[in-house]
């Protein structure tokens, strides 16, 4: 680690002197260029706008107006530990303000359309929707909302019949009650004859009513 100090001139600045004096600043200067002038905190000797240097591990450039630095990332990190263009990882939260999209484009033999998520102009207050471990099991069930942000596959909302060609008339249903479930609150429900497993509960709140045909 080394950085520029007034010693035989100021920074980078060389004075008249010795031959030894003059050396001596000449060995500071090439060290410190050799070191991107690194050291612990950022330098208060030498700056001008653009002048790299190394703050720890932390890799900062001088900004235009020469006034600040600018992190630019973390030498000891593969890529500076920033994310790589493809095949990268996170480990944690990825946040994108502002209404920004998470975009998925099509293959690009196919052009440059995209299909992405936005969030709502305006939010009460946080939501973090977590999915379910597994696919479907039947085909056409959707996702639906237990009301905490906890996501499940059921029989997708609306009419929900099905039957041969075009026709909606049978709705149909699992035949096992395999979890204890709790109806929804200011909700109706009705099922047909299912099995309900040893230690399942079914919870019907106060005012709901549970039809079984």
């Amino acid at each position: 680690m080394a950085r520029v100090d007034n010693t035989g001139g100021t920074g980078f600045n060389i004075d008249n002197g010795t031959g030894l004096v003059v050396r001596t600043k000449l060995n500071q200067i090439v060290a410190a260029l050799s070191t991107l002038n690194q050291g612990s905190g950022d330098p208060t000797i030498g700056v001008a706008a653009y002048v790299p240097h190394i703050d720890g591990n932390t890799l900062k450039i001088r900004n235009a107006a020469n006034n600040a630095f600018v992190s630019l990332g973390d030498v000891s990190q593969t890529n500076f530990g920033h994310a790589a263009l493809s095949g990268s990882t996170f480990t944690g939260d990825v946040a994108l303000s502002n209404q920004s999209d998470l975009r998925f484009g099509e293959a690009t033999s196919n052009g440059s359309n995209y299909v992405g998520f936005q969030a709502p102009a305006s939010i009460t207050s946080n939501i973090t929707w977590t999915l379910p471990a597994t696919d479907a099991s039947v085909s056409g069930y959707a996702l639906v909302s237990n009301g905490s942000g906890v996501l499940s596959w059921a029989a997708a909302g609306g009419a929900g019949a099905t039957g041969g060609g075009s026709d909606e008339v049978f709705f149909e249903s699992d035949q096992n009650v395999t979890t204890s479930y709790t109806l929804s609150s200011n909700k109706h429900a009705h099922t047909v004859s299912p099995t309900i497993n040893n230690g399942v509960t079914i919870t019907v709140p106060s005012g709901a009513i549970l039809v079984i045909l």
